[in-house]
């Protein structure tokens, strides 16, 4: 028996020596990888900044505008990555000032832009970004019992910074604050009162010249890595 017992051991050796004495199966401790992209809703207010108004609270509250969107952003390499958004914003209510145009504003917004993020905190994170897209937008002010309309698409360009906070794992909350560079249009509201004299509307072209303005937007997000 005791040389029978020593062959089996000497035809095991090869095996034992092949085997990894460190090879516990999956780690359950390894670092998932990080997701490339993230999908999220939106919603939020832009206002242009009004000329020579130095009332607190006022200086932003041209042409108001509220919204909702969806945006996506992938990872490119390292903190950097990409974003494309498409938003519906329109206009809020009555003008807040008489010298205003009492515009109804409908648009939408097609938008790209590449940022850099950095982790603040295992839960917070903080970021930059610009862009830059396309505003397609319906126009429209009263003139008299009628109505000057028009459609037009404009450039926008934008720089932003947020900070967005983990809820749970893959799911975030956050805001961002963004200057806006975007289509406006300053025209003399008094030239849309048909009993000042004109003796028809004026042309859609001329109410609706549009100039580059400055406007300040706050958006707030949940977004879900994928």
């Amino acid at each position: 028996m005791r040389i029978l017992s020593s062959l089996l051991l000497v035809a095991a050796l090869p095996t034992i020596a092949l085997a990894d004495p460190t090879d516990q199966g999956p780690s359950l401790t390894a670092k998932e990888p990080a997701k490339e992209y993230e999908l999220g809703v939106r919603i939020g207010g832009y206002g242009f900044r009004r000329e020579g108004d130095a009332r607190p609270g006022e200086g932003w509250t041209e042409c108001r505008m509220n919204g909702i969107g969806v945006f996506g952003t992938r990872t490119v390499s390292g903190p950097l990555y990409v974003e494309a958004g498409l938003d519906m914003y329109s206009t809020v209510g009555t003008t807040p000032n008489d010298m205003d145009l009492p515009l109804d504003r409908t648009s939408g917004l097609i938008s790209t832009a590449i940022g850099a993020r950095t982790n603040i905190a295992s839960w917070l994170r903080g970021y930059v970004q610009v862009g830059g897209g396309v505003e397609l937008t319906k126009l429209s002010v009263p003139y008299g019992d009628d109505k000057v309309r028009e459609n037009k698409a404009m450039p926008e360009g934008f720089f932003g910074a947020g900070l967005d906070l983990r809820l749970m794992k893959d799911t975030y909350v956050g805001a961002t604050v963004r200057t806006l560079l975007m289509g406006n249009f300053d025209y003399d509201p008094k030239r849309l009162d048909p009993n000042g004299g004109w003796v028809s509307a004026p042309a859609a072209s001329d109410v609706f010249n549009a100039t580059t303005g400055v406007a300040m937007q706050a958006q707030f997000y949940v977004r879900r890595a994928l």
